[in-house]
C-alpha cells in the first residue's frame, strides 16, 4: 500500500491556503496604509519643528543696521479669508555670515512651501538670495507684540531700528495648527 497525498487533497490544500492567505491580506492591508500615513505625518511634524528651531535662531540674532536705514523687523499682512499669506522680513546678524544678512519668509503660492529666503541686505538688484524650501503650509501668519497695544497684524516702521517685544508666527497645514511665541532679544 502507498502512502501519500492524492491530487484531490493536494489540490484542496492549495485552495484552503489560497483563502487564508487572501483574508490575512486584506486583513493588513489597512494596516500598511495606517503606516504609510503614520510616517507622513510624523515627517511633517518634523518639518514643523525644524520651522520653529529656524524661526527662533533667526529672532535670536535680530541686529540693528549700524547706519539705521534697514528696518529691524518688516511685516506685510495679506490675509485672504481664513487664509494667511504673511510676508516676515527679519535683519539679523547671522555668526555664519559676515555682517548683516536680510531674511525673508514667504509663502510661494505655486507649491504651497514656506520659503526662507537669506540676502544681503546691500546686495544688488539682480543678486539671487539663498533659499530654502521648508514646510508645506496652507497658511503663514505673523502678530508683533507692541508693549503699548498687544499683539498686532501691522508694525509700525516709522522707527526702523525699533525691535518688538515678541513676534507669534502660526503655520496651519493639513494636520492643524501651531504656533511659537518668540521672545525677541532686546
Amino acid at each position: 500500500m502507498m502512502k501519500g497525498f492524492t491530487l484531490i487533497e493536494v489540490l484542496l490544500a492549495i485552495v484552503v491556503f489560497s483563502l487564508i492567505a487572501a483574508v490575512t491580506f486584506s486583513a493588513l492591508g489597512p494596516a500598511g496604509e495606517g503606516f504609510m500615513m503614520i510616517k507622513e505625518h510624523r515627517t511633517q511634524l518634523e518639518e514643523q519643528q525644524w520651522l520653529g528651531k529656524q524661526l527662533r535662531r533667526d529672532v535670536s540674532y535680530l541686529s540693528t543696521s549700524e547706519d539705521k536705514s534697514k528696518a529691524v523687523v518688516v511685516l506685510n499682512n495679506d490675509s485672504r479669508g481664513e487664509n494667511a499669506f504673511d510676508e516676515l522680513q527679519l535683519l539679523i546678524r547671522d555668526p555664519m555670515y559676515p555682517g548683516l544678512t536680510l531674511i525673508r519668509y514667504v509663502i510661494d503660492e505655486d507649491t504651497h512651501k514656506l520659503k526662507r529666503e537669506a540676502i544681503s541686505p546691500w546686495a544688488r538688484t539682480h543678486a539671487e538670495p539663498i533659499t530654502w524650501e521648508l514646510v508645506v503650509v496652507d497658511s503663514f501668519n505673523v502678530e508683533v507684540l507692541d508693549t503699548k497695544s498687544g499683539w498686532k497684524d501691522v508694525w509700525n516702521q516709522k522707527q526702523p531700528y525699533f525691535k518688538p517685544q515678541a513676534l507669534r508666527v502660526t503655520v496651519r497645514d493639513s494636520l492643524g495648527e501651531m504656533t511659537w511665541d518668540l521672545p525677541v532679544l532686546q
